[in-house]
């Protein structure tokens, strides 16, 4: 398996934009179709604590990003 990290952000790099959990691992699956979920889910939360993700929760939806990257369609 690639490394989970690198692959996140060549993902986020290239979207410049939030990405939903699910959104973000199909995008790292067409990379590396053997990232699972639960080989993301820890990463994002170490990219977050170190400043590397920012995210945004609408409350039900957490989104992820660059810091500084725009939102998707229709929202902000």
């Amino acid at each position: 398996m690639s490394d989970v990290r690198a692959l996140v952000l060549q993902v986020l790099e290239k979207k410049q934009k939030r990405m939903m959990m699910n959104d973000l691992l199909k995008e790292v699956q067409k990379l590396d179709e053997s990232v699972k979920k639960k080989d993301i889910k820890p990463v994002t939360t170490e990219m977050i604590n170190d400043g590397t993700l920012a995210y945004w929760s609408s409350g039900s939806t957490t989104y992820f990003a660059l810091p500084g990257s725009k939102a998707p369609e229709g929202e902000d």
